[in-house]
């Protein structure tokens, strides 16, 4: 809710009746903002782990959105797949009472129980990037793309280099990651659709760990000889792979591709040993984020084919905003890219 702060007693007694208005502890209690008041919302955006490049420069925009729409942005997050240590982080957020939780859920049953909290506490709860099970704990989903269609293009593409045959193998983030697990599904089921010649050996978490998705790469490799493509449906495993093939030799002959930024991934796609990058924009995610929790704290709604600043045509379907914007970086367009 917001924070006035006031020397008047006018003032203090309007912020009152606001906090009361707020009472039932729902976000959908959030009345729209009084355009003469100068309101400061803060926002949390709780990625699934810092450090990584994909979040990172979804902060640097988010950061940007902040600037330009006048609220405060607070970047926290978990160093390593620790959904225990998200549900902490959100517990402390909750307890410096922000007006705007946004988090990308690494595990739905994990943090269900503090963004019921934080509903309770009157605080805007959305999801962005991931999402969560229960979706009543959250007001809406800032989404890339649909599972469904990104999914699915992220097996056209991995089919498209490997010729429609062969053994493939999917690294994921962490099991319970809600978006990667679907994009997965959706992926593994186009192929089983599609692509009969084609087959799946393997199924790996890589707990958002570079170095354990460079080592699982060397296991897969090693366990399944006639392994002929990766693809990665976290941005930490296609790079790591590429290296993986890379240092065995196999450039070209293991075909690698998934979801990862142009600048992690351009040099393995200049040498080879990556195929294509497939992702959105993770910076417009950021800033999409923090455009829609803004939206939302002041009353409003977002419209189906709405036109954002920074962002460009987004689809709003019930409870859920989706991002239009699919990339395929190759060695030929990897340098048009700045994230």
């Amino acid at each position: 809710m917001k924070k006035l702060v006031s020397l008047f007693l006018a003032a203090m007694l309007a912020a009152m009746a606001f906090a009361g208005c707020a009472g039932s502890g729902t976000t959908k209690d959030i009345p729209a903002a009084d355009s003469g008041a100068e309101a400061s919302y803060t926002i949390a955006l709780v990625p699934q782990q810092v450090g990584i490049p994909y979040f990172e420069t979804s902060n640097d925009w988010a950061q940007k959105a902040g600037d330009d729409l006048g609220c405060t942005v607070i970047y926290t997050g978990p160093t390593s797949g620790d959904a225990a240590a998200q549900a902490n982080i959100i517990q402390d957020l909750i307890t410096k009472q922000v007006d705007c939780i946004a988090v990308s859920p690494l595990d739905s049953s994990a943090i269900a129980p503090v963004l019921k909290q934080a509903q309770d506490e009157g605080i805007l709860v959305i999801t962005w990037d991931s999402d969560i099970d229960d979706t009543s704990l959250r007001k809406m989903y800032v989404n890339c793309s649909t599972e469904q269609l990104l999914g699915e293009h992220l097996m056209q593409r991995l089919a498209h280099y490997m010729g429609e045959e062969g053994e493939y193998a999917i690294i994921t983030s962490v099991l319970t990651a809600q978006n990667c697990s679907a994009w997965a599904k959706f992926a593994t089921e186009y192929q089983e659709a599609n692509y009969p010649n084609m087959t799946r050996v393997a199924y790996e978490p890589c707990d958002d760990d570079q170095a354990k998705a460079y080592s699982i790469t060397q296991n897969m490799m090693t366990a399944y000889p006639n392994l002929q493509g990766v693809l990665g449906v976290t941005s930490t495993a296609p790079s790591s792979a590429a290296q993986a093939v890379r240092e065995a030799g196999k450039s070209g002959e293991i075909i690698v591709t998934g979801v990862v930024e142009a600048s992690v991934s351009r040099e393995y796609l200049l040498d080879g040993s990556m195929q294509e990058a497939n992702i959105w924009h993770p910076g417009k995610l950021g800033y999409l984020t923090i455009f829609t929790a803004m939206t939302l704290l002041n009353g409003d709604t977002l419209t189906d084919k709405q036109d954002i600043p920074q962002v460009g045509l987004v689809n709003v379907v019930d409870d859920q905003v989706i991002m239009t914007e699919l990339l395929d970086i190759t060695a030929e367009n990897v340098n048009e890219y700045d994230f």
